[in-house]
């Protein structure tokens, strides 16, 4: 991608909006879910309303994230819809007045049609009060599950931005897609190309995503932008805190493939004991 042009594009776009859902989609990685709180802070720290969701519940292994108890499972509506059968030009006139505690809109028929009949009206909640959708590491619509299949139209109404590493993630009006990139390194260096302000906590979740997603730099996608992007949370202040081997995902797991927890040394199990006299423990 082009990286400036980009993040430059997600900025002016961020300008014109008030209100962002972020959705994550269901088999999100540790690295997912860190840049997406990562992004979540930032946004909040630009004065926006910001949502973040995620269906499951996070993983003790996840608890030191900053902004992990933001985390949404529902995606509650915000709007409450009244419905009637209406045959075109039949309305004269619609107001609303109050009453006390009562809110009552008011529907006036226009003249030579029906009255409006009462065992005809139907009413739901729909839709988000959001002006922009973000997506986290979700190839597809569809890869966010009941968020998408149930809330349709927010997606088909609303402008839609991407991070993903899958080269072939362009449903969005802006997509920002580094192939062979942790989700946490795409976000950081958005962020630091469009300029946003970014502190400890944000940079600490940043971090943390890029070391999970990335193996502790041992996979073979890390790449020396990789190490300078690391680099550069550091001197914003990262706490680095040392994910648990197991805890950190591969990239078959962004299909939803976990791959197999190292196994223990055969002496894991063996009592150890100190010596005085040596720097070393000795078995029995």
């Amino acid at each position: 991608m082009n990286l400036s042009a980009d993040a430059n594009a997600f900025k002016l776009l961020l300008s014109g909006q008030t209100n962002i859902a972020i959705f994550l989609q269901e088999n999100a990685t540790r690295d997912a879910v860190a840049g997406g709180l990562g992004l979540f802070l930032t946004l909040i720290k630009l004065g926006k309303q910001v949502a973040i969701y995620y269906q499951r519940q996070p993983i003790v292994g996840w608890s030191h994230l900053v902004g992990i108890n933001k985390l949404t499972q529902h995606a509650s509506s915000k709007n409450f819809v009244i419905s009637l059968d209406y045959v075109e030009g039949s309305i004269e006139k619609v107001s609303y007045n109050i009453e006390g505690n009562k809110f009552n809109l008011v529907i006036e028929p226009r003249a030579g049609f029906p009255d409006f009949d009462e065992k005809k009206v139907s009413y739901k909640s729909s839709g988000f009060k959001s002006d922009l959708v973000i997506t986290i590491a979700a190839p597809t619509l569809e890869s966010l599950g009941s968020y998408f299949t149930e809330n349709q139209s927010l997606f088909q109404e609303k402008p839609i931005v991407t991070f993903a590493h899958q080269l072939e993630t362009q449903y969005g009006k802006i997509n920002l897609v580094q192939s062979g990139a942790a989700i946490s390194e795409i976000i950081a260096n958005v962020i630091k190309a469009a300029q946003f302000s970014i502190d400890p906590d944000i940079a600490s979740n940043l971090y943390d995503g890029i070391i999970s997603g990335s193996r502790n730099f041992s996979a073979t996608f890390v790449t020396p932008e990789t190490l300078e992007t690391a680099a550069w949370l550091m001197r914003q202040g990262a706490r680095r805190i040392h994910a648990r081997q197991e805890e950190m995902p591969t990239r078959e797991m962004v299909s939803g493939t976990q791959a197999e927890s190292p196994q223990a040394p055969p002496d894991w199990l063996k009592p150890k004991i100190y010596s005085g006299k040596t720097s070393g423990p000795s078995l029995l």
